[in-house]
């Protein structure tokens, strides 16, 4: 099968999750002997640019006539018969989805976040869950200045999805979506996307697990960005009266110097910020930890770290919210605590610490779990069934 990946990348060392499921998809893919073409910008290119071509590239979030024509080229030099896309924003621009269309040529997407929703992309502001604009009255965010804390930079984004809502794009010219937990997919189909559309297939790590070098660690870990979205801040909290527990953040992100104040202001020393660490460093780190906290507060589309520390075979505590919930079973590969709540967390803390054979026995769970559902192998098999069924609806939808 010729396939199209396309992927707007972050900046390189921001360890962005659809970084890195972009670049394991498409190894997988190519290890199973698919023809790949990517076509793979990065915010790198827009940091180098003049502030001449930084205006320019900004009017283009709408829409751009460089890509638009690029990926046109590209699909008459080398004919794929399906396009993957991950990511558009910025330089890619919906103008994808029309080349796609242009060509006859089925295109699906990843959801990796709520983009179409929330010019924010995570249905959070100020630090707390939001979907003022899932009516699609956008421009609510350039008064809030929702993108990047800016109102001026909100501008383009607001006029982007406002224009495409109004033209359809997002539902109309697109054969699939990705959706990678059954709480994402419930949030696009309450915003009336389309259900035959909406594919369930979760993300994949590799399997890098050891049984050998397994080790029932002395410190629980938490692995992220270091934002208010991850719920540092509730972790920190928890924390303070456990000086027995010792916790290990492996991570950066812009609240990194706060996070650090805090753990200073309130005098707590079994707390160790790591800082970002390449991911075979990670890999060791989560081996050797008892168990892993994921304490988001907002809507996470999925989260590798925890299918991660599945295949690891260490249990999860994470927030009771959206796909975390979806992926961590309480008290059988983990526990779930009510998002913001560090009275909950320290409990659920506590208790699996002074639970030795019930940690070890949700970390097997866990284990089984990631072999049942998160392999690549497992993965490739979902790829083709999605693809297949794209492809050929497009074919029947086609005149005769």
């Amino acid at each position: 099968m010729r396939i199209l990946l396309i992927h707007n990348s972050h900046r390189s060392g921001s360890s962005s999750g659809d970084d890195i499921v972009f670049n394991k998809e498409s190894g997988l893919l190519e290890k199973y002997g698919h023809e790949v073409t990517r076509i793979n910008p990065s915010n790198d290119e827009f940091d180098k640019e003049s502030a001449l071509k930084k205006f320019s590239t900004i009017l283009q979030v709408p829409w751009s006539f460089n890509y638009y024509k690029k990926i046109k080229q590209v699909l008459i030099k080398e004919k794929p018969d399906i396009i993957h896309l991950h990511n558009f924003f910025p330089f890619i621009s919906p103008s994808v989805f029309y080349a796609a269309d242009s060509a006859g040529i089925p295109i699906i997407q990843t959801l990796h976040d709520y983009r179409y929703l929330c010019p924010m992309a995570f249905l959070m502001r100020s630090g707390k869950i939001c979907d003022e604009c899932k009516d699609g009255a956008f421009f609510r965010s350039i008064k809030y200045g929702c993108f990047k804390g800016s109102k001026l930079q909100s501008i383009p984004v607001a006029f982007m999805l406002k224009l495409h809502r109004y033209l359809k794009t997002f539902k109309k010219k697109i054969d699939g979506y990705i959706c990678l937990t059954e709480s994402q997919r419930k949030i696009y189909l309450n915003a009336g996307y389309d259900e035959k559309k909406l594919f369930l297939k979760p993300n994949f790590v590799d399997d890098t697990f050891e049984q050998d070098k397994y080790r029932y660690g002395n410190y629980a870990v938490f692995i992220g960005r270091l934002g208010e979205e991850k719920g540092v801040r509730t972790l920190i909290g928890a924390w303070k009266d456990m000086p027995d527990i010792p916790l290990k953040i492996v991570g950066d992100g812009p609240e990194a110097k706060d996070f650090k104040s805090l753990v200073a202001d309130m005098n707590i020393k079994n707390i160790d910020f790591l800082g970002y660490k390449p991911y075979r460093e990670c890999r060791k780190i989560m081996n050797d930890a008892r168990f892993l906290i994921m304490p988001s507060i907002g809507y996470e589309t999925f989260g590798l770290t925890i299918i991660e520390a599945f295949s690891h075979c260490k249990p999860v505590i994470a927030s009771h919210l959206g796909a975390m919930a979806d992926i961590v079973k309480d008290k059988t590969t983990g526990l779930l605590f009510t998002p913001m709540n560090t009275q909950e967390l320290a409990e659920k803390v506590r208790w699996l610490w002074n639970n030795p054979e019930e940690c070890k026995r949700m970390g097997q769970n866990a284990r089984n779990e990631y072999e049942d559902k998160y392999t690549p192998e497992k993965n490739y098999e979902m790829f083709m069934n999605i693809y297949r069924k794209v492809i050929e609806r497009k074919r029947s939808s086609k005149p005769v």
